[in-house]
């Protein structure tokens, strides 16, 4: 499976993890269910501002979240049927950990790569 492959993979699940409710945008949402321990993964695009970004990447180190940098706004809006969403928190340990393996393929192996600072 090719790189492009693993990217549509990756869009295709969270749009199937976003059908199941068990996925939440919007960042208020998205403290709110790191805070609460609900989230198990956040996404955040490379293209989401700075502020949001450092705040959702304090949390989620704060809280022991996985955050990973991953896609765009518009794709990651387009997977959860928005026009655009700068970041997503995953719910459920299955679907994150299925992401996490996946968003570590397209960065040139199957472990996965956290990101831990900006």
């Amino acid at each position: 499976m090719n790189t492009t492959d693993n990217v549509v993979e990756i869009y295709q699940l969270i749009g199937l993890a976003r059908r199941a409710r068990q996925v939440v945008d919007g960042q208020d949402r998205i403290i709110s269910a790191i805070t609460r321990g609900d989230a198990k993964l956040v996404i955040v695009t490379t293209d989401a501002g700075a502020n949001g970004r450092k705040k959702l990447f304090d949390k989620s180190s704060f809280y022991g979240v996985p955050v990973v940098n991953f896609g765009t706004k518009l794709a990651l809006g387009n997977s959860i049927g928005r026009r655009e969403a700068a970041a997503v928190a995953v719910l459920e340990e299955g679907f994150a950990t299925k992401l996490q393996s996946r968003i570590g393929e397209t960065r040139g192996g199957g472990a996965f790569d956290e990101d831990s600072s900006l």
